[in-house]
């Protein structure tokens, strides 16, 4: 007697057929970290004390698109600002600040922070560097502080007050303020937010010489890959100063 096996072959090739259909496939998500450059100024330009330096940052990103199409959020790039009164200190520097947790500045760009506060000037809000001085040894201040930010305050500052910021968490507050009065207590140090703009150099320090380097790095942290968010990487570049004695 003869079987025919074949019907068997075919089911056997449609139930397999089946099963690949169904089951999901595992893709590799990659993502490419952005491209950033300090356009203005150039390396090893001089700077002055308590003089104006006008910056720009090109940022190409293979998902984000490019600042020069305008594809780029402005208020997502950071320039970052340190004297340090030895050029020697700079490539140490730049290993430091390359290490640098800049997550929490970032989740502050998605809210309104920038609008009403900036890191050494004052706004329509106080400077970073005015709060971090006033609440520096005040012990509970990270978690009262963070209360006012989600709730709102008044009378602190004077009249403006802060609108409440319902959006955040308790929890996402608090990251944020830990992180301004951490790293906004330090004169040599500073912050600007956006593509381009101008800068003010820090006052002429009491020990001044020709030693004193002015480093700007500028960094920004893409929003991942399509359909992966937490794919998320930073691109940074870096440029030194010299100062004119």
């Amino acid at each position: 007697m003869r079987f025919n096996i074949f019907p068997f072959i075919s089911l056997s090739v449609l139930v397999i057929s089946m099963l690949a259909a169904e089951s999901p496939k595992s893709v590799a998500v990659t993502n490419k970290p952005p491209e950033v450059k300090i356009t203005t100024p150039l390396e090893k330009t001089g700077f002055q004390w308590n003089s104006l330096v006008t910056y720009s940052i090109d940022v190409a990103d293979p998902e984000d698109g490019k600042s020069e199409f305008g594809e780029i959020t402005a208020n997502e790039a950071f320039l970052w600002i340190a004297y340090l009164p030895d050029a020697a200190q700079t490539q140490r520097y730049l290993d430091v600040v390359a290490k640098v947790d800049t997550a929490p500045a970032q989740k502050m760009t998605a809210s309104n922070c920038f609008t009403c506060h900036a890191a050494s000037a004052k706004l329509i809000g106080p400077s970073f560097d005015l709060i971090a001085r006033r609440y520096e040894h005040t012990p509970d201040a990270v978690e009262s502080l963070a209360k006012k930010v989600v709730s709102g305050a008044s009378g602190t500052w004077g009249a403006v007050p802060m609108p409440p910021h319902p959006d955040l968490t308790i929890e996402q507050a608090k990251e944020m303020v830990a992180w301004i009065l951490k790293n906004n207590l330090d004169p040599n140090r500073s912050f600007v937010v956006g593509l381009e703009g101008a800068l003010r150099s820090k006052e002429k320090p009491q020990q001044d010489s020709s030693d004193w380097t002015c480093v700007l790095t500028a960094t920004y942290t893409d929003h991942g890959a399509k359909d992966a968010p937490e794919t998320t990487l930073q691109g940074a570049h870096s440029v030194v100063l010299k100062h004119n004695k």
